[in-house]
């Protein structure tokens, strides 16, 4: 005890021992400190025993970005079907790769804390999907409000004390989009195609043209949505997924040609569907590069 200053809580002397002792202490008053201000700001009740727990690392084990984001979508496809459509797992699907390879890009991680996330952080993957992954805003803007749901529910959880996107400020810009007219409509249904898997997915965007549905909706129909209606002629009618209302579409004899078309292919035959639809994802790849007029 001859060593201590009871008054200064440190040890006394020039010597290692004691500048090691000293220097322990004073770190670990910053931590306590540091601790205290955030647990305070956080609006928790805490004591003691938790302040000690957090400082020496005995409260919950770090949570992982990319293994949080993983829990959310393998939740989402076990419920597909009954809350969830497939093409909205696919989206998150695709929004964190994207952000697996933002991490890697950026930090040469496989993944990252959760409680390492911050404003520069949302503001740098919002730059690399606009440079790096040649995103559109509203693009960029929809993997952005994926990555976000994540993120919101780790703040329920405890696991992220702060809201990365407080700043995080950008809207979507709203697009004017123009309805083909006839003489468009005519040039893409008359163009001949080497490529069959251009030609299946211009036969779909023709079959959406004279239908009206969404691309969930032509995946999704099979026979039970094609009935007589009262005029006697062949109509589908079914319950829109992204709207949740019936809808009564009369079938165009250009739309029952593509379902005549297609009611041997493989796909349809293993899916039980009328059309050959594939991911959405990959539709809008093989239309991407078409351009007929």
């Amino acid at each position: 005890m001859h060593r201590w200053d009871q008054e200064k809580e440190r040890a006394i002397g020039t010597k290692e021992d004691a500048k090691s002792v000293n220097f322990f202490l004073d770190s670990m008053e910053v931590k306590i400190t540091q601790c205290k201000t955030d647990l305070f700001n956080s609006g928790k009740s805490f004591d003691a025993q938790l302040i000690l727990n957090t400082v020496f690392g005995l409260i919950t084990p770090k949570i992982k970005v990319l293994e949080e984001f993983q829990k959310h979508n393998d939740e989402m496809e076990a419920l597909i079907g009954k809350g969830y459509a497939q093409g909205i797992h696919d989206r998150f699907k695709t929004a964190r790769s994207h952000v697996k390879e933002f991490i890697m890009f950026k930090y040469q991680k496989e993944d990252m804390d959760f409680r390492d996330l911050n404003f520069e952080f949302i503001k740098d993957y919002d730059f690399y999907l606009r440079t790096q992954r040649s995103c559109s805003n509203n693009t960029t803007l929809k993997y952005i409000s994926n990555f976000k749901k994540i993120v919101l529910g780790a703040i329920a959880k405890g696991i992220l004390p702060d809201d990365p996107f407080k700043l995080f400020k950008k809207k979507k810009i709203k697009i004017t989009k123009e309805p083909l007219n006839e003489r468009e409509l005519f040039l893409i249904e008359s163009h001949k195609f080497d490529n069959l898997r251009l030609a299946t997915v211009r036969d779909i965007f023709i079959f959406q043209c004279y239908t009206g549905l969404a691309y969930i909706d032509a995946f999704n129909l099979k026979d039970k949505h094609i009935k007589i209606g009262v005029d006697g002629n062949w109509w589908i009618i079914n319950g829109r997924q992204k709207t949740k209302t019936v809808n009564y579409i009369p079938l165009l004899p250009k739309a029952i040609d593509i379902i005549e078309k297609y009611k041997n292919h493989p796909l349809c035959l293993r899916r039980q569907t009328k059309l050959p639809v594939i991911s959405n994802q990959k539709m809008n790849a093989y239309r991407a590069p078409v351009k007929v007029l």
